[in-house]
């Protein structure tokens, strides 16, 4: 089973946001203090003093990054990773659900330095990447169990809608963000995403060199209106006689300044249950 636990946030020793327990998919509800939810889950996790949560009961706890375990700085505090590092030596399987990119959770996966191997599904579920008990080098030192990249006709469609309404595409391949940067506003949103993710970009000429590169895993199109332009591809879709829901999933971005492609099977909550099952075999 999937223990799927939402909102556990620590800042200076306290919880400051909580929505219970969940299926670890969509932004986490934020509160001014700690509530009664949260801290009836904090208790259940407390194996040392609450046999009700054991491994035995449950085998993974999972968590998303941004808006959940991250602080609004969007970093990783050490109470959070002490607790996490003690339901690690405690049995349980820890693992990361996020829609960031590999290396945009390196340095975190880094600071946990979990006692047991860490999944973390990434690309929002498009793919789940394996780091061993204590790595040092998350970088190197992992494995892909699987991935679901868009298809070729999807990423087409992509490519070209965005650049019929001159916005930028981030194109993800493996651990690369490939981005091309035709004018000052476009090169203004990848500074952007680099402050909130730590993450670095591949800049080139074509998007045919990142087609070489292989299909990505995930496409944003970089927009401050991210209802506006998700409508709008939609539509382009549409006309171009592609079957959004067999082809692609366009979620507008959180925080707001991005629109996400991804393959319509792919979600956090499907790349958990797909880790799950794979422990199970």
């Amino acid at each position: 089973r999937v223990f799927a636990l939402r909102g556990l946030l620590m800042l200076t020793g306290s919880i400051s946001t909580a929505s219970g327990l969940s299926s670890a998919t969509g932004p986490a509800a934020t509160h001014a203090s700690c509530d009664a939810r949260a801290m009836a889950m904090m208790k259940q996790l407390d194996t040392a003093k609450h046999a009700s949560a054991t491994p035995s009961q449950y085998r993974m706890v999972a968590l998303d990054l941004d808006g959940t375990l991250l602080n609004k700085e969007h970093q990783l505090t050490e109470a959070s990773a002490e607790m996490l590092r003690s339901l690690s030596s405690s049995g349980f399987t820890v693992a990361l659900a996020t829609g960031r990119s590999a290396p945009a959770v390196y340095e975190h996966v880094k600071k946990l330095g979990l006692p047991k191997p860490l999944p973390v599904v990434c690309y929002n579920g498009a793919s789940c990447r394996i780091f061993p008990a204590a790595t040092t080098n998350p970088r190197e030192e992992q494995s892909t169990l699987f991935e679901e990249p868009l298809d070729d006709a999807t990423v087409d469609a992509v490519l070209e809608f965005a650049a019929s309404i001159g916005m930028m595409v981030q194109y993800y391949v493996g651990d690369d963000i490939f981005v091309v940067c035709e004018s000052e506003a476009h090169r203004d949103f990848v500074r952007r995403y680099q402050e909130l993710t730590g993450a670095s970009h591949t800049y080139i000429d074509s998007y045919a060199e990142a087609r070489l590169a292989g299909l990505p895993s995930k496409a944003l199109i970089m927009t401050d209106e991210p209802d506006k332009v998700a409508a709008m591809a939609l539509e382009y879709f549409k006309h171009q006689g592609i079957d959004e829901s067999r082809t692609a999933k366009v979620i507008p971005g959180s925080p707001p300044f991005f629109v996400e492609f991804l393959h319509p099977n792919v979600c956090k909550g499907n790349g958990l249950l797909k880790r799950a099952w794979e422990s199970l075999c």
